[in-house]
């Protein structure tokens, strides 16, 4: 198995080439530089359950290689401050904003998000996370400082695609989870109790799964049909193993043993 530097080292290093473009592009559809279980769609969506325009400052935490980020630019004109634990990922986000014409409305900056934002109270109107606060054990004090860098009023919107609603085998969280940092399993309604707790009001819950369960199954085949390429780039076991990964997530998801919710909640 890869380290987890050397993990992420492959996925940004190489975002932008043709190859993980075309995948990217049979895999989810609409491209979007994403690198995870987004789509352009479920994107718009939240959007507007953020309520995001012209005037809005959003942070998002984790932001990878900023394609999601600088689309929510383009789609809604919000100004976004992207964070992200991974250098190259941060290098190819701003190298990107500058392309785009867009480095103006959008900036990204190295942050532990688990170890506190550098950000004063109030600085943001929204807040968004996709599909990595699975990543984040310490979670309570790190939606704490989620909520202190909101203003009053502001909205925060992340996912958690980690979460277990029927059983797993040992197997099946190892082929799950390996390779990727720090890997949370997080029982139902745990996320529901510790936004309550640092006191985020107005819950609201929408169960994502069959949208991971599609990336998930639509990523395995594009990679498959790219199976030469990526056996000579990545080694073929190596490729054989993100396959696997992609297996069990789809299979895990469609059967609905691990779900992958969305939580919006706004700060009083």
């Amino acid at each position: 198995m890869r380290s987890d530097r050397e993990w992420y080292d492959s996925v940004y290093g190489g975002f932008a080439d043709e190859l993980n473009a075309a995948i990217r592009a049979e895999a989810f559809g609409e491209e979007i530089g994403q690198n995870s279980w987004l789509t352009a769609e479920e994107h718009r969506g939240f959007f507007s359950m953020l309520g995001l325009h012209g005037a809005t400052d959003v942070l998002e935490v984790a932001s990878g290689s900023g394609g999601p980020a600088l689309f929510m630019v383009r789609e809604t004109g919000c100004r976004v401050t992207g964070v992200d634990l991974h250098d190259d990922g941060v290098a190819t986000a701003n190298a990107a904003a500058a392309a785009a014409g867009l480095a103006e409305r959008a900036r990204f900056q190295r942050v532990d998000a688990r170890a506190g934002l550098p950000f004063e109270d109030g600085s943001f109107d929204a807040l968004l996370c996709i599909d990595s606060i699975n990543h984040m054990y310490e979670r309570e004090p790190v939606l704490r400082d989620w909520q202190r860098v909101l203003r009053p009023g502001g909205r925060l919107l992340f996912t958690d695609p980690i979460v277990v609603t029927g059983m797993i085998r040992r197997e099946e969280m190892v082929a799950r989870s390996g390779g990727m940092g720090e890997f949370v399993f997080t029982p139902p309604g745990l996320d529901e109790e510790l936004l309550r707790s640092v006191g985020f009001e107005d819950i609201q819950v929408a169960d994502r799964t069959p949208n991971m369960a599609a990336v998930a199954r639509a990523w395995h085949g594009a990679r498959a049909r790219h199976q030469a390429e990526l056996d000579e780039r990545e080694g073929r076991e190596a490729n054989a193993r993100f396959q696997e990964f992609l297996d069990v997530v789809e299979r895990l998801a469609s059967e609905r043993r691990l779900s992958r919710l969305a939580f919006l909640a706004r700060r009083p």
